[in-house]
């Protein structure tokens, strides 16, 4: 039988819903219902418990109040900062005054998007109907003409005379159907629990690089797949961790079962709590009619994923603890406990050994967990593999420029981004990839690129000579000789005054001012940051 997946939309969004949908007709049952709130709860309650609907998705403010109310499968149909830029970039043709009404949160990179358009941008954000309205007329009183936002915001912003651009793609609800069916296709075969993460895709050949760091970590990944021991996975924020522990999974005997994430990190302890263990029918306020598996009964048979775990509380850490020894877990106001089989994989961007010591995790479940260790390392210690990465980010943007485009800025701009550090690591790289591919469609003109990111560059463009003001390279070189001669006889606390004055002869390259100075890059990061 086919995924049955009803979608809410009662906005301009819905045009757009139906015509993807009918791209679905041969894998999906897709029925659009033009419901919202209180409306669209009941309305998939009652699909949901007579057994006529599997899947449910839903955007905005609707889509947020059906994820706190409904005990079903749901997918929200999500928005990020590629969108919006999208979104700008379109609204921007029309008028130079542009206003931007978004569902809780802004976007961080919309005031270097602004900078770099020249684009005077004025932001809001909305919870209720009654706030988008209110919003898009403080807009319409500071003079804005066109206004960005979802179909609630396009719609109320046509009413007051308006122009508007809606905030979703084709990708974003395309994504979402993808989603939709997936997790259809899970509830189906018993792996399926609300808000989780039952399949899996990822293996070690989507980590993209030929780096002898990643040849390294796709052979510790084959490793830890074939032994059943618990992963510790670290690294700094942005590595790919999830990417690391999906590909354990799948290169694992538990591949064709559950694997099932949590960030814990991102839940209250009370979510948290009824999250990992589950909950017993009256367990407490708001407990679902029959009560709920937790996590770990829900990946039976297959992986659990504990991202963030350095920020469990400690009581949790106890009961983990506990489970790991015995096998068993008990619900939220039960008596009993219950058996469970399933793999750990943990991943921390913290020194968890450093948490140990002080008192902020357990020192026994820290080495109950670290059966086997996986360090990522960083983008800046792998710098080669950045133009893979880059390329890849590029080509993979849905954005319609040219691939000689996208070539060409690769050749302005790898040597930069080679010598970047990079804090946010792969997931900053791929923004920064989304935000050139979206500038591209408005600048003829590559060679300002360093413009488009003031934010990523900042202090680059200042050092006493860029490499095209670098006329006579001999000097460059003798002067870099003479740094290196004198950083190997100079003591250690002078020695970061003359790393700084290499990365100033070479406009901040780290990678040039490495090599000439004969030490390694994180040196050159360590002692540039005075560490």
């Amino acid at each position: 039988m086919k995924p049955r997946i009803v979608v809410f939309s009662i906005s301009a969004l819905a045009g757009t819903l139906r015509e993807i949908a009918r791209d679905y007709s041969s894998s999906a049952n897709i029925e659009l219902v033009p419901k919202a709130y209180e409306d669209a709860l009941a309305y998939a309650r009652n699909r949901y418990y007579t057994d006529t609907a599997d899947v449910f998705i839903a955007a905005g403010s609707n889509g947020a109040f059906l994820q706190n109310q409904l005990e079903a499968p749901l997918v929200i149909i999500r928005t990020d900062g590629f969108d919006v830029m999208q979104a700008l970039a379109s609204a921007r043709k029309a008028s130079a005054a542009v206003g931007l009404v978004s569902y809780e949160h802004s976007f961080d990179e919309l005031e270097q998007f602004a900078r770099a358009f020249d684009v005077p941008l004025s932001t809001r954000t909305y919870r209720t109907p009654e706030d988008a309205r209110r919003a898009v007329r403080e807009l319409a009183q500071l003079g804005v003409k066109v206004v960005v936002g979802s179909g609630l915001v396009t719609e109320i912003a046509q009413e007051m005379g308006m122009e508007a651009i809606l905030i979703y793609s084709r990708q974003g609800v395309v994504k979402a159907f993808e989603e939709a069916i997936r997790l259809a296709s899970a509830k189906a075969s018993g792996g399926l629990r609300r808000n989780s993460q039952a399949y899996t895709y990822h293996t070690e050949q989507d980590l993209i690089g030929k780096s002898r760091a990643v040849e390294k970590l796709r052979n510790t990944i084959r490793l830890c797949g074939s032994i059943d021991f618990s992963v510790l996975i670290q690294g700094e924020t942005g590595v790919g961790k999830e990417l690391v522990a999906q590909s354990i999974h799948s290169a694992s005997p538990r591949a064709g079962k559950p694997f099932v994430a949590i960030n814990c990190a991102s839940l209250t302890e009370s979510l948290l709590e009824s999250e990992l263990f589950g909950y017993e029918e009256g367990a407490f306020s708001g407990a679902v009619k029959g009560g709920r598996a937790g996590m770990f009964e829900s990946a039976q048979g297959g992986t659990v994923f504990l991202d963030e775990i350095g920020d469990m509380p400690l009581a949790f850490q106890t009961r983990l603890l506990r489970i790991l020894e015995d096998n068993t877990v008990r619900r939220i106001g039960s008596a009993s406990s219950r058996k469970v089989d399933f793999r750990l994989l943990a991943a921390s961007n913290v020194n968890l050994q450093q948490a140990v010591e002080e008192g902020r995790f357990r020192e026994d479940l820290y080495f109950r967990l670290n059966e086997m260790l996986i360090h990522i390392p960083p983008l800046r210690e792998r710098a080669e593999d950045i133009g893979e990465l880059a390329g890849y980010f590029l080509r993979t943007t849905p954005v319609r420029v040219s691939k000689s485009k996208f070539d060409a800025f690769l050749q302005l701009a790898l040597p930069v981004l080679q010598s970047l550090p990079w804090p946010g690591n792969i997931r900053q790289l791929k923004n920064v990839c989304r935000r050139a591919a979206v500038l591209m469609l408005q600048e003829s003109d590559l060679s300002s690129w360093r413009t488009w990111f003031p934010d990523l560059l900042v202090g680059m463009e200042n050092s006493p000579r860029s490499p095209l003001q670098q006329t006579n390279p001999s000097e460059v070189m003798n002067n870099m000789n003479a740094l290196a001669l004198a950083y190997s006889r100079a003591p250690m606390s002078e020695r970061a005054s003359i790393v700084r004055e290499a990365l100033n002869l070479v406009s901040g390259e780290v990678n040039r001012a490495a090599e000439g100075l004969g030490i390694s890059r994180s040196t050159v990061w360590r002692l540039n940051k005075g560490s």
